[in-house]
C-alpha cells in the first residue's frame, strides 16, 4: 500500500503547476548561479596571480634582511559553490623583522552594487529558493486533501496513518529533488567546460558530494516542516499563510538577527582599536629597550672602561675593541630578551582578540542554529573554504610565512648600536651575517595550504547532526499531529 500511495503522490505532484514552477526555477537559477560564480572566481584568480606577479617584479633584486615580504591567499576554487565570507576574508599578509606580521584585505575590482543585493550562488539558491519550494510542495499536503475530501476517502481503506504521511514526504521530496539534482549536474558540466574549477581532480568532487548530501538533508527538513504545518491546520489558505510566515522568520529574519544579538551580548573591539593597542605596546617596548641599552652602555663602556660615545667612535685601541665586544655581547642578550617579551605581548593581544572573535562567532552560531538554514549555510561555506575556518587557516599560514622569512632573512641581520643616557643621539651600524648574500636569495613567496575537507567536517559535525535532528523532529511532530487529525 505504501508504494501505491507514493506513486499517487508523485503522479499528482508531477501534474501540478508547482512542479513546473519548481523545475523551471531550479533549471534556470542554479546553472546560472554556478556560471556567474565561475566567472567571478576567474576574476579573483586573475587578481591573485597579478598581485603575486607585481610583488615578485617589484622586489626582485631588492631582497634584504630588512624587507617586508608579502604573501597572498589564493581564492578558493570551491567558492563557486558558496561565496561565503570571501568578500571579507583577509587575502594578504606582510611580514616584519620584529615578528609582528600584518594581515589585510585588498579590495578587488568588481561591481560594488553586487554586495548590496548579495550573490546568487549555490548556497543562496538552495537556502532561499529550494527552502521555499520545499514548503510550497508540502504546506497543504494534508489540509488540502481534507478540504477536497480526498483524505477521508483514503482513510476508508484502513490505511495506516504513518504510511500516508511517509508517502507524502517521499513523493513530494522525490519530485522536488529530481530537478535539483539535474540542475546541479548541468552546473557541474558548465564548470567543466568553462575550466574555472578542477572539477574532476583534487578536493572538488568530494566537497561537492558533501554539499549535495547536506542539501538533500536540508530540502527534506523543509519538506518535513511543510508537512508539520499541513497537519496543524485544516484549510489550505491557513497553511499557506503560516508556511510563508515560518519561512520569513527562519530564512529571512533569524539568520540576520542572530549576529546582532551576539554582538550586543559579546561585543568585540574593532580591528583598528586592536592594531592601535599593538602599536602602543610596540612603542612602549622600544622606549624601554632604548633606555635599558643606554643604561647598559653607561655601566659597561663609560663607568667600567672609561670611554665616552665620541671616543668609542674614533678610537681603534684595544680598550675600544674590548668595550665594543663587552657591550655588544650584553646588548645582544638585552635585545633578544626584549624581542621575546614584545613578541609574547603581541601574541597575547592577538590571542585575546581572536578568542573574543571566536567567542562571538560561537555565540552567533549557537543562537542562529534555531533555524535549519543557518546550519546548512555554515556547512556549505566551511566545506567550500569560504567560512570562518578559512580565517583561522589564513592566520596559521601567515604565522608559518613569518617564520619562514625570519629563518631565511631576518635571522641573518646583524647590527651594532651604541648610545649614552647623557645625550639623545646614538650610533648604529647595520650589516648582514658573514657569508650571507641577500642578492642570491629568491623573493619570499607564501605557499598557501588550504584547510582540508576533513578539518571542515570536524568543525561542522554539530550542524550536520542538527540537520538530521530537524528532519527527525519535524517528521515525528507531523506524525503525532496527524495521528490526532480529524479527517472529517
Amino acid at each position: 500500500m505504501l508504494g501505491t500511495l507514493i506513486r499517487k503522490e508523485i503522479h499528482e505532484a508531477l501534474l501540478s503547476f508547482r512542479f513546473l514552477f519548481g523545475a523551471l526555477l531550479c533549471l534556470v537559477l542554479i546553472p546560472l548561479g554556478v556560471f556567474v560564480s565561475s566567472k567571478e572566481y576567474e576574476q579573483r584568480r586573475i587578481t591573485y596571480q597579478e598581485s603575486v606577479r607585481l610583488y615578485t617584479e617589484r622586489t626582485r633584486g631588492e631582497v634584504s634582511t630588512a624587507m617586508q615580504a608579502e604573501g597572498f591567499r589564493p581564492p578558493s576554487a570551491l567558492g563557486v559553490l558558496s561565496l561565503g565570507l570571501e568578500a571579507f576574508l583577509p587575502n594578504k599578509v606582510t611580514t616584519s623583522p620584529d615578528g609582528d606580521f600584518r594581515v589585510a584585505k585588498e579590495m578587488e575590482t568588481g561591481n560594488p552594487d553586487s554586495l548590496l543585493f548579495g550573490k546568487v550562488d549555490l548556497l543562496f539558491n538552495i537556502g532561499f529558493v529550494l527552502s521555499l519550494l520545499g514548503l510550497i510542495f508540502t504546506f497543504n499536503a494534508i489540509s488540502g486533501e481534507k478540504e477536497s475530501s480526498a483524505l477521508r476517502l483514503i482513510m476508508t481503506n484502513a490505511v495506516p496513518r504513518w504510511q500516508i504521511i511517509a508517502a507524502k514526504l517521499i513523493g513530494n521530496g522525490f519530485v522536488l529533488i529530481m530537478p535539483f539534482l539535474a540542475s546541479v549536474l548541468i552546473g557541474v558540466l558548465i564548470l567543466s567546460l568553462s575550466g574555472a574549477g578542477a572539477v574532476f581532480s583534487g578536493p572538488f568532487l568530494p566537497s561537492l558530494a558533501v554539499v549535495i548530501a547536506v542539501s538533500l538533508l536540508f530540502i527534506l527538513a523543509m519538506c518535513n516542516l511543510g508537512l508539520l504545518i499541513s497537519t496543524l491546520t485544516h484549510r489550505s489558505i491557513t497553511s499557506m499563510i503560516i508556511a510563508f510566515f515560518v519561512w520569513t522568520v527562519l530564512v529571512l529574519s533569524w539568520p540576520r538577527i542572530s549576529p546582532m544579538i551576539a554582538t550586543m551580548l559579546a561585543p568585540v573591539k574593532s580591528q583598528q582599536v586592536h592594531l592601535a593597542e599593538k602599536t602602543m605596546v610596540r612603542q612602549a617596548a622600544e622606549r624601554d629597550l632604548d633606555s635599558a641599552r643606554r643604561t647598559l652602555f653607561d655601566r659597561i663602556v663609560v663607568n667600567e672602561l672609561g670611554l665616552s660615545l665620541d671616543r668609542l667612535k674614533t678610537e681603534s685601541s684595544p680598550r675600544a675593541a674590548k668595550a665594543k665586544a663587552a657591550f655588544g655581547a650584553a646588548r645582544e642578550g638585552l635585545e633578544r630578551a626584549s624581542q621575546e617579551r614584545l613578541r609574547s605581548q603581541l601574541d597575547k593581544l592577538d590571542r585575546e582578540y581572536m578568542n573574543r572573535q571566536k567567542a562571538q562567532s560561537t555565540l552567533t552560531r549557537n543562537i542562529s542554529r534555531l533555524s535549519p538554514v543557518t546550519s546548512f549555510a555554515y556547512i556549505v561555506s566551511e566545506v567550500s573554504g569560504t567560512g570562518s575556518l578559512e580565517m583561522e587557516n589564513f592566520w596559521e599560514n601567515s604565522r608559518r610565512f613569518q617564520g619562514q622569512v625570519a629563518a631565511r632573512l631576518y635571522s641573518q641581520q646583524r647590527h651594532e648600536w651604541y648610545g649614552s643616557a647623557a645625550g639623545p643621539g646614538a650610533w648604529r651600524e647595520d650589516y648582514d651575517a658573514p657569508g650571507f648574500d641577500a642578492s642570491k636569495e629568491p623573493v619570499p613567496q607564501m605557499i598557501y595550504q588550504p584547510a582540508s575537507l576533513d578539518k571542515a567536517l570536524q568543525r561542522e559535525w554539530p550542524d550536520i547532526l542538527l540537520l538530521c535532528l530537524f528532519n527527525l523532529v519535524f517528521f515525528a511532530a507531523a506524525y503525532v499531529s496527524f495521528s490526532r487529525y480529524d479527517v472529517r
